[in-house]
């Protein structure tokens, strides 16, 4: 059935839609047509008033752990539909759950129910593919992630995950240890985004990894090398790599704590605008009231959330984030002074393209998937309604 949503400011739409309102026609979860507001309905479509709302290419979250209680290494089918679904009202239409730092079995789990769900699309939100976050760590540069766990790539190990290579999207590791530079190439050859993070790496090792394949840094500024001192000599670390190096596409959890406005600016000013997207990063406490929650499995990590931050129990460091997409983009709105349109690509474009999804995601042109968001821009950017393959997976109005 043709649904036209009437009457809507097309954000990243067709040339000549950047003015004015709009109808957008959705036929076959894609978007068929986006014409000028008014015209007559076809007969037998269904009308969905715009009310001149903004609409959004859905939002797309490289990284992203869980919330409302739940976290993806639960390896249950009710973490995948409460996490989708709540990260759906923040206009979430697509993202790669992330993993832990945890044993073979429990990343394992993780991966396998993800490609389970990816067929029923619990939640509503598509699953591009996993993001698999260590176990390769630096132990010096585990974050939140189970120190116990982390380790040095084995044969076994990395075979299971290139047998998942159909399910598996990215991988973040440090590229300095033993053996990554080798995974690297392998998960480079398999079509597996292989991104730097939580790392020590030195300039070169970071360029050396970009060299064999490595295409992403991950959550910038946080956990990884920067510059360091031999004698009178400054070393560059993997920092200093990426703002240098546009092979490198970066995130940014861009919820003004991990990363504060100016050092927003510092990477945006820095990279070209396509290597730099929005991403969550979100744990299980997202949606939670004030308390203590795990990070990853139940038997993870533990992390206080108060007023809106988690952090580790000696407070020496951030445990994720507690936000949701729509957050990201009010910030670079309301903070960052970026247009709206800027701001939704980094949350809709920018990370469709670094997925490798940008023939069918992040903009409203036709022929592309009928993800849409609906934003009220006045008084604040609020998520309306959430659309994923034409239809509505949010509706703040329910």
């Amino acid at each position: 059935m043709l649904t036209v949503v009437a009457g809507v400011r097309v954000v990243l739409g067709p040339p000549g839609t950047e003015t004015g309102l709009h109808d957008l026609h959705l036929m076959d979860g894609k978007i068929a047509a986006v014409v000028p507001a008014g015209g007559p309905v076809p007969e037998g479509a269904r009308r969905m008033d715009g009310a001149g709302l903004s609409a959004c290419p859905g939002f797309i979250d490289l990284h992203v752990h869980g919330g409302c209680g739940f976290d993806f290494m639960d390896a249950t089918e009710e973490a995948f539909r409460v996490s989708g679904e709540y990260h759906a009202a923040g206009g979430t239409t697509a993202y790669l759950p992330t993993t832990a730092t945890e044993s073979p079995e429990a990343i394992f789990a993780c991966i396998d129910m993800a490609s389970r769900c990816r067929e029923q699309r619990l939640g509503g939100v598509e699953i591009l593919g996993v993001h698999v976050e260590g176990p390769y760590l630096a132990p010096t540069k585990h974050g939140c992630h189970d120190p116990g766990f982390v380790r040095r790539p084995t044969r076994e190990e990395n075979r299971a995950y290139l047998d998942r290579a159909p399910v598996i999207r990215r991988i973040t590791l440090a590229p300095e240890l033993p053996g990554v530079q080798d995974f690297i190439c392998d998960l480079a050859r398999a079509g597996i985004i292989p991104s730097g993070g939580h790392s020590e790496a030195t300039i070169d090792e970071t360029m050396r990894a970009a060299d064999n394949g490595m295409s992403m840094i991950t959550h910038l500024y946080s956990a990884m090398s920067t510059i360091v001192k031999d004698g009178p000599f400054r070393i560059p670390g993997m920092l200093e790599a990426t703002l240098l190096d546009d092979r490198l596409a970066t995130e940014l959890i861009a919820d003004l704590k991990h990363v504060s406005k100016d050092l927003l600016r510092l990477a945006m000013k820095t990279k070209a605008e396509r290597a730099v997207c929005f991403v969550t990063d979100a744990m299980r406490g997202a949606g939670m009231p004030d308390g203590t929650y795990t990070f990853g499995t139940r038997n993870g990590t533990k992390a206080v959330v108060e007023n809106g931050t988690a952090r580790n129990l000696a407070n020496t460091g951030f445990a994720s984030s507690t936000v949701r997409m729509i957050d990201l983009v009010r910030n670079g709105v309301e903070a960052v002074g970026l247009t709206l349109e800027q701001s939704v690509r980094r949350a809709s474009q920018i990370p469709a393209a670094i997925a490798g999804a940008a023939a069918r995601k992040g903009t409203l042109e036709p022929g592309k998937d009928a993800d849409v968001v609906l934003l009220a821009t006045s008084p604040r950017l609020e998520v309306r309604k959430t659309l994923a393959a034409g239809g509505v997976i949010y509706d703040a109005s329910r």
